[in-house]
């Protein structure tokens, strides 16, 4: 058996093959974060990579993830999680939508709407897996398990073959909703494995103050029981928990949640998938912008937290017109607006600029497991032959992990390429 990972020591952009026999699998093929120093995949790398596998595999729906699956090798299969493909669909369905809206368009433009039409032709042939269900390829077999993290619908992989066990975490965590059941899983269902291929973001970033969403919940329904009634919330469209944290936080004081209609096509299918298991994520106390006789006057007299994301700055101008006392709370990594030249995303920079101190509230927790989480899952995998850590800060400090002398001398990596490679 064969693993290799390109691109394992920075964060976003990891791609991992393993090899057995005739047979090969990729998990996850995304791009790199934006503001990456590290050149993109060509396209012809991409088909080199992609050509003869079996299928692609994607633990979850960020672009880090699932950025390049468009450049796959055609007649490749490519799997993601129901529910995340129906996120995907609706993403890519309104930016085709938004392109079409787009009166006298250039060559730039209408190259964009051309290459959104493949990725939705490709997004229809996208098959889905099933959590906890064995999914068999040849002589590899993948089961998917869900996890935790800041995307709905997301999952760990546990890879058999040649009579071994990979688990291959994706990106995961403990202190959101769905974290309690980590232990669970790793204890009674997947066991001990003798490979671990773990993500490792925040090791890099030890000294940031991570919290469970429930105190996430509770600093925004405090920022509205104490008056702030008019609030404007940066983050994510598709981070089913946050969303979860902030419409939790309007329903226990009476305020709305408000959105665009996209937006609400998105809180739509979680309500739908997920609000099913739980009522943590029926999204029912919605209004959509504008809508209504009296919408501004309603969600004037009720408070409000109305959702933006980035690329709607000029709509935050105009929404600030009606309410010039809103305040906002900035609920995404701190680094796009405070960190280095690479990391700083201008867009964000350009919203945050807006608030003064005192209108600006940063209420956020990552999507990823913390040093602790990390230690833990390993203690609990006891790896017998490899700890191999990935999705990570090249200079990221690994002797932070809490774990036994012996589990610390299985942990494989290599600090001279970004490309790790392994036989097992």
């Amino acid at each position: 058996m064969k693993i290799t990972i390109h691109r394992a020591n920075q964060i976003g952009g990891c791609i991992t093959e393993i090899q057995s026999g005739n047979n090969r699998i990729i998990i996850d093929f995304g791009c790199n974060l934006p503001g990456s120093t590290e050149l993109e995949f060509s396209d012809e790398k991409i088909r080199n990579i992609t050509e003869n596998a079996d299928v692609v595999l994607y633990t979850h729906y960020h672009g880090d993830h699932i950025g390049l699956f468009s450049k796959v090798a055609e007649g490749v299969v490519q799997y993601i999680g129901e529910g995340a493909l129906k996120v995907l669909k609706c993403k890519y369905e309104n930016l085709q939508n938004a392109a079409d809206s787009i009166l006298g368009k250039g060559d730039a433009e209408k190259a964009a709407k051309l290459n959104q039409e493949k990725e939705l032709e490709i997004l229809e042939k996208m098959k889905t897996f099933n959590a906890e269900k064995a999914l068999p390829l040849g002589e590899i077999t993948v089961t998917p398990y869900f996890c935790s993290h800041s995307a709905y619908d997301a999952y760990m992989f546990l890879i058999e073959c040649e009579g071994k066990k990979i688990l291959h975490t994706g990106d995961f965590r403990e202190h959101g909703y769905l974290g309690k059941g980590l232990q669970q899983v790793i204890t009674k269902k997947i066991g001990q494995v003798d490979v671990l291929i773990i993500e490792g973001t925040m090791i890099g970033r030890n000294t940031e103050k991570v919290q469970h969403e429930v105190h996430i919940k509770s600093k925004i329904k405090n920022l509205l029981a104490k008056g702030t009634k008019h609030l404007i919330a940066l983050c994510s469209s598709t981070d089913i928990d946050r969303l979860a944290s902030i419409h939790m936080a309007c329903k226990e004081q009476n305020a709305w949640l408000v959105c665009d209609k996209y937006q609400k096509q998105i809180l739509d299918i979680f309500t739908e998938r997920a609000g099913r298991y739980s009522d943590l994520f029926k999204f029912d106390r919605v209004k959509v912008l504008g809508e209504g006789d009296d919408f501004f006057n309603e969600i004037r007299n009720t408070g409000f937290v109305t959702l933006i994301r980035t690329s709607k700055y000029d709509f935050m101008k105009k929404f600030m017109h009606y309410f010039p006392d809103a305040e906002l709370i900035y609920s995404m990594w701190h680094g796009y607006y405070d960190g280095t030249k690479e990391q700083i995303n201008n867009k964000v920079l350009e919203l945050v600029k807006v608030f003064p101190k005192e209108k600006f509230h940063e209420i956020h927790t990552s999507g990823h497991a913390t040093i602790e989480t990390l230690s833990k899952l390993i203690t609990l995998t006891n790896p017998r032959e490899a700890i191999i850590p990935i999705h990570r800060d090249c200079n990221s400090d690994l002797s932070l992990l809490q774990i036994s002398g012996e589990q610390r001398s299985k942990i494989f990596y290599n600090y001279n390429s970004n490309d790790i490679e392994l036989s097992i």
